[in-house]
C-alpha cells in the first residue's frame, strides 16, 4: 500500500503526541511511505521550532540553525519516506482544489499529491482532509 503522510502526522509524532499512527505505518511491512517536497519544508519549519522551543526566524537571526540540525539531524528520521516531487501536473490539480474546497495551498497541493500520484492513502489529522475525502474516495488514516 502506498501512503502519503501529512506533515500533522509528522509532527504530532516528533512532539510525541499521537504517535500509533506513524509507529503502525513504519511497522507495516507492505506499506511504502511517501511525502512531498512540500511536506518536507512544512516539517522541517516546524521541526525547527518543536525542538528548539523558539520561532525559526529567531533561530535564522541568531545563525543557530546549522547547530540545531547538526544535534537532530531529521534527515535520518525523513529518510524513512520516499519524496515525491510536485510538478506542473499536480500545480494545476492543486489550483482546482483550491478553488473547489477552499482549501490554502500547501493543504491542494498534499490532495493533488495523492490523487496524481495515484496513491492508496492518506495519513493525516489535518480536519481539512475528513470533508474532503468522502468527496474524493480518499482511503484517509485518521488512527
Amino acid at each position: 500500500m502506498k501512503i502519503l503522510l501529512d506533515t500533522s502526522v509528522l509532527i504530532e509524532y516528533i512532539k510525541g503526541n499521537k504517535t500509533k499512527l506513524l509507529e503502525n505505518l513504519l511497522l507495516e511491512e507492505k506499506s511504502k511511505l511517501y511525502i512531498n517536497d512540500i511536506i518536507y519544508s512544512k516539517f522541517m519549519f516546524h521541526f525547527i521550532s518543536v525542538v528548539s522551543g523558539k520561532s525559526p526566524f529567531t533561530l535564522k537571526t541568531k545563525k543557530e540553525i546549522s547547530k540545531l540540525l547538526s544535534n537532530y539531524e531529521p534527515l535520518h528520521f525523513l529518510e524513512n519516506f520516499e519524496v515525491l516531487f510536485v510538478d506542473e501536473k499536480i500545480i494545476k490539480k492543486s489550483y482546482e482544489y483550491m478553488k473547489k474546497y477552499n482549501l490554502l495551498p500547501n493543504d491542494s497541493l498534499i490532495l493533488a499529491t495523492y490523487k496524481v500520484k495515484n496513491l492508496n492513502a492518506l495519513a493525516s489529522f489535518d480536519s481539512d482532509f475528513i470533508d474532503i475525502a468522502g468527496k474524493e474516495k480518499i482511503n484517509l488514516f485518521t488512527e
